[in-house]
């Protein structure tokens, strides 16, 4: 029985993983954004006690650097097709 069991549930968790990563897009603008807002991150904790200026500046910092990292993932996609030149032209976020 158990040799029967465990090929089973390979064969039916496989293809879920597989069509995860297929299916997976990178974070538009708005979504980093509301990434960065969302409750228990810094930007809430400044606006809650009144650090409106600490805010936008963690605010600006996160943005950033989530951005790099979908740049840096889009950039490298893009490479394995195509010349370097071309990938920096069109290598953009999306809004």
């Amino acid at each position: 029985m158990k040799r029967l069991l465990l090929p089973l549930l390979a064969v039916v968790a496989l293809p879920t993983a597989v069509k995860a990563n297929l299916f997976h897009k990178e974070p538009t603008y708005k979504q980093i954004v509301s990434q960065c807002k969302r409750p228990g991150l810094k930007y809430a904790e400044y606006n809650e006690i009144g650090m409106t200026q600490f805010a936008k500046n963690y605010l600006d910092l996160c943005i950033k650097k989530e951005a790099q990292k979908v740049l840096q993932t889009k950039y490298n996609k893009c490479l394995k097709n195509n010349n370097a030149t071309f990938c920096q032209l069109t290598t953009k976020l999306d809004p």
